[in-house]
């Protein structure tokens, strides 16, 4: 016959569809200025004053490419924390320190790239391969675009806030190879 499993189809199948899940739902939010966009699924909590305030702080991006986060805007920060003690802190810890799912201000992500897109996009649409080690919900439908940005920014600023206390290593500096002479 063709040699493909009815499983490996579905698993294919899934991934696509998760992909275009995710991209239907990133069309809401623009990369160089973010915009509240009206949703129908769920009530923003972010409020567009905050969304308005100008903001002259640092940006956090992990690339060139990356999405670029206001990580000491304190209105965003503070929305980010409350949805993530809500919706978050039980499988990832308090601060998001970890305990049943893995630590998300550690500056390491076991399930996707270490950039704020592929975060976003995770908590968007979930997990859903177990065989990588765990599986987590899809929070799009249950929370807002710019409320889940809001959650990134919050832990990217806690991430920020341990690489600065000497809490955690800067996983952004790469450490050189020593060489001795022969």
């Amino acid at each position: 016959m063709l040699g493909i499993s009815f499983s490996s189809l579905f698993r294919r199948f899934s991934a696509i569809l998760c992909g275009v899940v995710a991209m239907v739902f990133l069309t809401n939010i623009s990369i160089d200025n973010v915009y509240a966009e009206d949703s129908t699924m769920v009530e923003q909590t972010l409020t567009q004053a905050c969304i308005d305030q100008p903001y002259s702080g640092t940006m956090h991006k992990s690339s060139e490419a990356d999405l670029a986060l206001e990580v000491e805007k304190d209105c965003l920060v503070q929305n980010g924390r409350e949805w993530y003690d809500r919706r978050c802190s039980f499988c990832h810890g308090g601060q998001g320190k970890g305990g049943k799912g893995p630590c998300l201000t550690c500056g390491k992500f076991a399930y996707s790239a270490n950039s704020n897109m592929a975060i976003l996009t995770t908590i968007s649409i979930g997990i859903t391969n177990k065989s990588v080690g765990g599986a987590m919900g899809a929070f799009g439908t249950t929370i807002s675009g710019m409320d889940i940005l809001s959650v990134v920014a919050y832990l990217r600023s806690e991430e920020v806030r341990r690489i600065a206390s000497g809490e955690i290593k800067d996983p952004y500096i790469k450490e050189e190879i020593m060489v001795f002479p022969e």
